[in-house]
């Protein structure tokens, strides 16, 4: 996969924020987060005198409830826990797909229910010690409010790359996500929410406890790329969930109550459970570690022994195992009144999540990687409808095939226009439900319009159109106003004022053919003002020969050289000197002169005021076939200073021919009909003399062939 510079320097950002909070100490051999932080995230609560004393009541009650069931190496209840997962992402790859989340959901029910067969090979000292936890994980299918969805959240918001408040994420999710929004009840569903920053760990949550047992903060934080195996993740993160669940059933690190590995005094400290060996944990699979000579002080080990390296509750890259012991202590957090874990599982909060029998069909979705795709193109459509689905039936108007019965086909388009797809679904149960997507997709042409081309968004009132699209990533979107214009009478306006710092948002051109160019450059004039000196807003230019399946950075106007006036919190709206010219110069697009070339404005929020851009000009100098060559092509006087005349030699007639002369902006100034030519000798003259000083674009147009030169007028 190639990443943008773009890309890469928001990671690069992200990376620098979340490694000011990272105690390296804690990581993963090879990993740049801490791996977990749960007992960072408890310590920090008992800092709260009144959460402390009762996080101590409820270990006592937890306790007292481990006792009475101690023993039950097998007990024949499983358990089923409701399970939603909150994706917040802000259209970066943490929106991760509903394949990654449903392959975690899998590996979750496979650790806890001892069908992983790797613990077929765990050390000898633990052979026979591999537990069956007895619990269950199902997507709910109900939410709070009785609606049908598929168990899967997703919430756009720039807070999935702040981490430093997990609360704040909460209030994100809560407020904006696709389904239900208010509260999920932690003692209804175990919410999990995907994140692209959790405060610089891999995965949190919190030890049951009667504090918050009812509130969505009763949940886990993991990263986007340790969910499942597959997707933005790997099977070296696959088990992270795991091991926060874990910690969610009341579980320690096998050292211990601390999120430091490797410490020697965990020697000193006790996980709680008996036939886990005492250790000071490991980052790497170490499998002689034996760093502890006092195991017989947990009364299960005659002597010393190596330490359970392959434990889900260790730091290891080869956790295969949780133990009687650790399946005792979590089974006591499900059936103690404590932290509401008890109501999950319970057979009338299953049927009110929807998980206590098979789904029905209750809802046709679909979708796309891109829903504005060039002809000819391969689109990939994925069935997002729930619940139960076992059978297909699309129908793909215009589409080639036109019909499919797999469960994501791929199809294409030949011509330009918007298309209907209609998906005909059935569940389990034999029922059927079917679902028309209006003009879902949008083919563009495969050749695009030809240069020269400008934009002063004069004869258009609304975006997106037939000449640009919009993508508000995350931000508030551009739009056409006639409140501000570097010409004319109107521009594109973006309210970056209103958004919110980190939001994305793109500006993107209809195809272009430079085909038959033999050079092209891009000029536009725009208008900003920061708030203050601090804000970090930047504006950056890319090109695609693709029709925008890939992009590249042909532009970068940095925070630094942004602004265009001084800083100001008033409403901004520019005048004439608060505009500025930029030019995108030739060489920079020598490999991008194909028929379907694209181009796009990518504006990131830092807090600034508004963006206003005007007077767009794509040019591009044409070529000509050789075997439609014009000979002896001049232009005199060149440089001109009154009028001049252009003279060519043509080897066929010509009809209908036009000159057409545009300034170094790209704007049509003369437009002079000629009629039609005879092959041989031609001259025309040009209308020079009330031209200002500068270069110019002059293009020869007929039916049969197009021909251009430029010159300077003194």
């Amino acid at each position: 996969m190639k990443l943008s510079t773009t890309v890469i320097l928001i990671l690069l950002n992200l990376f620098i924020f979340s490694q000011s909070k990272i105690d390296r100490s804690n990581c993963r051999d090879g990993e740049d987060v801490e791996y977990c932080k749960t007992h960072k995230m408890m310590n920090k609560l008992k800092n709260n005198p009144s959460f402390y004393k009762q996080f101590l009541k409820d270990q006592q009650d937890l306790k007292k409830t481990e006792d009475q069931i101690s023993g039950q190496s097998r007990s024949g209840v499983v358990y089923t826990i409701p399970v939603v997962f909150h994706v917040l992402h802000n259209g970066g790859v943490e929106n991760i797909s509903k394949d990654q989340i449903l392959d975690a959901v899998a590996i979750l029910n496979r650790d806890f229910r001892l069908q992983n067969t790797d613990a077929n090979n765990v050390q000898s000292t633990f052979s026979s010690m591999p537990s069956d936890i007895e619990v269950e994980f199902k997507l709910a299918t109900k939410a709070p409010n009785g609606q049908c969805f598929s168990g899967i959240t997703r919430t756009q918001n720039a807070l999935t790359n702040d981490g430093s408040s997990g609360q704040a994420q909460v209030a994100a999710v809560t407020a904006g996500n696709d389904v239900y929004n208010s509260s999920w009840p932690g003692n209804k569903y175990l919410n999990i929410f995907v994140v692209n920053e959790a405060g610089g760990a891999a995965g949190y949550t919190t030890n049951p406890s009667n504090w918050s047992s009812t509130s969505m903060r009763n949940g886990i934080w993991i990263l986007h790329d340790y969910v499942g195996s597959i997707g933005t993740s790997d099977n070296s993160s696959s088990r992270s969930l795991t091991h926060e669940v874990g910690h969610w059933l009341n579980l320690e690190h096998l050292w211990g109550p601390n999120n430091n590995p490797g410490t020697a005094t965990s020697c000193s400290s006790d996980d709680g459970v008996d036939d886990t060996p005492r250790c000071i944990g490991v980052t790497a699979c170490i499998l002689t570690s034996n760093s502890c000579s006092n195991d017989a002080q947990d009364g299960y080990w005659s002597s010393d022994v190596v330490d359970n390296v392959e434990n889900y509750m260790e730091y290891s890259y080869c956790s295969k195992m949780f133990t009687n012991g650790q399946k005792t202590r979590m089974r006591s957090a499900l059936v103690s009144s404590v932290g509401g874990r008890n109501n999950l599982w319970r057979n009338n909060n299953l049927s009110s999540t929807g998980t206590n029998s098979d789904p029905t069909v209750c809802a046709v979705e679909i979708s796309v990687a891109k829903d504005l795709v060039c002809g000819n193109d391969n689109v990939q459509f994925f069935d997002e409808s729930y619940n139960n689905i076992v059978s297909w039936n699309w129908s793909f108007p215009g589409g080639s095939p036109s019909s499919s019965n797999t469960k994501d086909p791929i199809t294409s388009y030949s011509s330009s226009g918007n298309y209907d797809v209609t998906l005909e679904v059935t569940d389990g149960a034999g029922n059927i439900m079917s679902k028309t997507f209006s003009s879902f997709i949008t083919v563009l042409g495969s050749n695009g319009n030809t240069p020269p081309i400008f934009e002063g968004f004069e004869n258009m009132s609304s975006l997106p159109n037939n000449n640009w699209t919009i993508d508000n990533l995350s931000g508030p979107g551009f739009q056409v106003v006639s409140s501000a214009s570097a010409s004319g009478s109107r521009s594109v306006k973006l309210d970056n004022s209103i958004g919110t710092n980190g939001s994305i948002d793109e500006l993107i051109s209809n195809t272009i053919d430079l085909s038959n160019s033999d050079a092209a450059s891009i000029s536009f004039k725009y208008a900003f003002a920061k708030r203050n000196s601090s804000n970090t807003d930047y504006l950056q230019i890319y090109a695609s020969k693709d029709c925008g399946d890939s992009w590249a950075l042909r532009k970068n106007i940095y925070s630094s050289v942004l602004a265009t006036r001084a800083n100001t919190n008033s409403s901004f709206t520019p005048t004439g000197s608060d505009w500025k010219v930029i030019s995108i110069s030739p060489n920079t697009l020598n490999n991008f002169l194909v028929s379907n070339f694209r181009f796009k404005f990518k504006f990131v929020n830092g807090g600034g005021n508004d963006l206003f851009i005007d007077d767009i000009n794509l040019s591009g100098s044409v070529s000509i076939n050789e075997l439609e060559r014009i000979n002896n092509l001049t232009i005199q006087p060149n440089p001109v200073i009154d009028n001049s005349v252009i003279s060519f030699y043509s080897n066929s007639n010509l009809t209908n021919v036009t000159l057409d002369l545009y300034d170094a902006m790209g704007r049509l100034v003369i437009s002079k009909r000629v009629g039609n030519l005879n092959n041989g000798d031609n001259k025309i003259e040009i209308p020079s003399s009330a031209l200002e000083s500068g270069w110019y674009l002059i293009m020869l147009k007929s039916q049969e062939k197009i021909i251009s030169n430029n010159f300077l007028k003194k």
